[in-house]
């Protein structure tokens, strides 16, 4: 069982597309409280726009990430959060980028 798998079944995510970096894991203090810091890439392959419905292959464009940072439920009694960079894409037909 390899690390993503592990973590991914440790905090409870049900996204296949999940991948966490070489150094995953930290623990900060925030406010005086330790919290158990996660760093991960969501990247996949969209079959379509969203917005126009083209295909994939002909007009849309990974173009760059988004960082978010998302609260997850403790874990052995430790706040925990997830910091997520979200693939973007583009597409040329409808001129919109989405998530």
């Amino acid at each position: 069982m390899s690390h993503n798998d592990c973590i991914t079944n440790l905090l409870n995510l049900k996204e296949k597309y999940i991948k966490f970096n070489k150094n995953f894991y930290k623990d900060i203090s925030i406010k005086g409280i330790i919290t158990k810091v996660f760093f991960a890439t969501l990247s996949y392959k969209p079959d379509a726009c969203y917005n126009c419905g083209c295909s994939f292959d002909n007009e849309i464009i990974k173009w760059g990430f988004k960082r978010v940072t998302i609260v997850l439920p403790k874990v052995s009694g430790f706040n925990v959060l997830l910091k997520l960079k979200k693939q973007r894409f583009y597409c040329s037909i409808a001129k919109v980028l989405f998530f």
